[in-house]
């Protein structure tokens, strides 16, 4: 149904015809129109500086949580691994307080031992963990050559030797191992049990790593 047929008929009773027309004429010049609503009123400037303010705030608040939480999340860490090292320097105090009269070498590098695997046990729980490094190739993101020398056994480029072993915590290399690189296979000759180069041949050269 259009709106045409909704239209309530103009009520001409009692007026001259000259006075209908009249009122049918200035009711087609202005149609009834129904009004929009009105439009909400766009945030000013003020608003938005409020809304900034706020979310500034509350970004500030949350940074400075998150620092004191992973702080105290250190602080737990450190604790715990203080704890099991006094523990091992309780061991070391009585190791070395006792009276060793009559104690063999034997005995007592053993008690050592204990102690060493005591102090292994509070790191290695918290995952440190001792690089593999003989018979392994070379690899400068871990390994610090010290010197290349010829091997029999080993391939030129494979770690024939620690000199001192190296450490990592998960991904991170904590201590580089010092380690003896293989040149390949040479002649050497024997010389009161040491193996040394022929007469000619250079000695066991300082390794760059390249």
């Amino acid at each position: 149904m259009s709106d045409e047929d909704n239209k309530v008929p103009m009520d001409t009773t009692n007026v001259s015809p000259a006075e209908a027309e009249d009122l049918v004429g200035a009711e087609q010049a202005n149609p009834q129109v129904e009004s929009a609503p009105a439009a909400e009123a766009a945030p000013s400037a003020d608003d938005w500086h409020d809304k900034y303010l706020r979310l500034f705030a509350e970004f500030d608040n949350y940074r400075k949580r998150s620092a004191r939480d992973f702080g105290e999340l250190v602080r737990n860490a450190e604790r715990d691994l203080i704890a099991d090292l006094t523990e091992v320097l309780d061991n070391f105090g009585r190791a070395l307080d006792t009276d060793h009269k009559g104690e063999s070498v034997a005995e007592f590098a053993k008690g050592m031992s204990l102690i060493r695997d005591q102090f292994w046990t509070a790191l290695s729980k918290r995952g440190l963990e001792r690089m593999e490094t003989v018979g392994n190739p070379f690899d400068p993101g871990q390994h610090d050559a010290m010197v290349r020398m010829p091997s029999n056994e080993y391939d030129e480029g494979v770690v024939m030797q620690e000199v001192s072993p190296g450490y990592r915590l998960g991904n991170k290399v904590l201590k580089y191992a010092r380690v003896v690189v293989s040149q390949g296979k040479g002649e050497t000759g024997s010389e009161n049990g040491r193996t040394t180069a022929r007469e000619g041949e250079a000695p066991a050269e300082p390794f760059d790593g390249k």
